[in-house]
């Protein structure tokens, strides 16, 4: 087996480090990726109440979806746009086909804990929310900067303290976006966001499957 792929939690995003990729072609996945990074922990699979057998489903399928990530980020920018976008596709199918309504529903709400500032752009929240056009640009200039200083870290040498730095980054972006928000809006925030999810969230270090020969 090999290493294929470093998957992190940081900041308001979940991070994939594509080992093969040029540092400008570091990945920050959304959506559906991310509902899938984080049925990989643990603690997620816990709190849905999932068997052994659909958590060794779930690894097998990202194993195998994140071997395809990486092949994908070798090819020209047309051809990587269209690979992603597919694996997106199946994605979405996979999550559909393997949980249960009452799963989906706790998962989005994790996902939106762990991801806010990237769920903030999404219409249905905008909708949800009544976010003005004010709020709208000056949301989408945090997620710039957030984006900006993640990459920042990421491309560090110095990989002490990296944890940390990623925990005090994530801090700073919460409470600006909390900042932008009216006191009616927080209470609408909550109510999406349902019950607070206190699993823990691990670093961890993906390993390819074998090839079939």
């Amino acid at each position: 087996m090999r290493t294929l792929l470093q998957w992190a939690l940081v900041l308001t995003v979940l991070v994939v480090w594509v080992p093969a990729a040029r540092p400008a072609e570091r990945v920050i996945p959304e959506g559906t990726t991310v509902k899938l990074l984080l049925l990989r922990q643990k603690s997620v699979q816990d709190e849905l109440k999932l068997s052994p057998a659909e958590c060794k489903k779930i690894t097998d399928f990202t194993n195998k979806e994140a071997d395809e990530v990486e092949k994908a980020m070798k090819l020209s920018k047309d051809e990587r746009r269209k690979k992603l976008k597919e694996l997106g596709e199946a994605n979405r199918k996979f999550l559909k086909d393997n949980l249960k309504p009452e799963q989906v529903k706790r998962l989005d709400q994790i996902t939106m804990q762990q991801t806010a500032l990237m769920q903030l752009r999404r219409p249905e929240i905008i909708k949800a929310l009544n976010l003005t056009q004010e709020q709208q640009r000056k949301i989408r200039r945090l997620r710039r900067d957030a984006r900006r200083n993640l990459r920042k870290l990421l491309n560090e040498t110095d990989r002490e303290g990296l944890r940390e730095k990623f925990a005090k980054l994530r801090k700073e972006t919460r409470k600006k976006v909390r900042a932008l928000l009216t006191a009616k809006q927080k209470e609408k925030v909550k109510e999406l966001l349902g019950k607070p999810f206190k699993g823990e969230i691990k670093f961890e270090k993906l390993e390819s499957a074998p090839k079939e020969k």
